[in-house]
């Protein structure tokens, strides 16, 4: 059974979010952070790029994936989404947001969100509408910006994990599923 690893949050809302894509995909799912815990079966983390949640997450997980950001055609999903601005939960580990070539923020890190210039349309790059987009949403109150919803609110964004995920299990090894 392929088993999406997602942090998980006191945030009820990215948990729930959470579970209904997985269910929507037809995979289990576990938490980093909460139960249920990953267990068995072919464990995919989900996190969007790397950092130290994405390598607790990549410790346990039995499908050793990179972080979303290095999947095939997911940069060109966000770009596809066309928005003057890209923010991240951030840091910016290695460079590796700032050699995507999209205009980015970073709610922590640097090129801060507090720091931008507003923009008329920003796509937080975030799995749920938990806790991280709400920061992210309060920060950018400021600003008259068309906030776009976090990507499991992305038909679009479903259908490239539909079919993406089995390309990345069958290249991190996983290819007898």
């Amino acid at each position: 059974m392929i088993v999406l690893i997602f942090h998980g949050s006191r945030d009820e809302e990215h948990n729930r979010q959470a579970i209904e894509l997985a269910r929507r995909l037809g995979y289990g799912y576990a938490f980093m952070e909460i139960e249920p815990r990953f267990k068995e079966g072919f464990g995919i983390p989900m996190f969007i790029t790397d950092g130290a949640d994405y390598r607790k997450a990549i410790e346990v997980a039995t499908v050793k994936s990179p972080p979303l950001i290095r999947w095939p055609g997911f940069i060109n999903y966000l770009k596809s989404l066309q928005a003057d601005l890209y923010i991240f939960h951030g840091p910016d580990y290695g460079g590796e947001l700032e050699k995507t070539g999209l205009p980015f923020a970073l709610l922590e890190g640097e090129p801060n969100i507090d720091y931008v210039d507003c923009v008329e349309k920003a796509a937080p790059v975030v799995l749920t509408r938990g806790y991280i987009y709400k920061k992210i949403a309060e920060k950018l109150r400021r600003c008259e910006t068309q906030l776009l919803p976090p990507l499991v609110e992305q038909e679009g964004f479903v259908t490239y994990l539909r079919e993406t995920l089995p390309v990345v299990l069958k290249s991190s090894g996983a290819a007898g599923i």
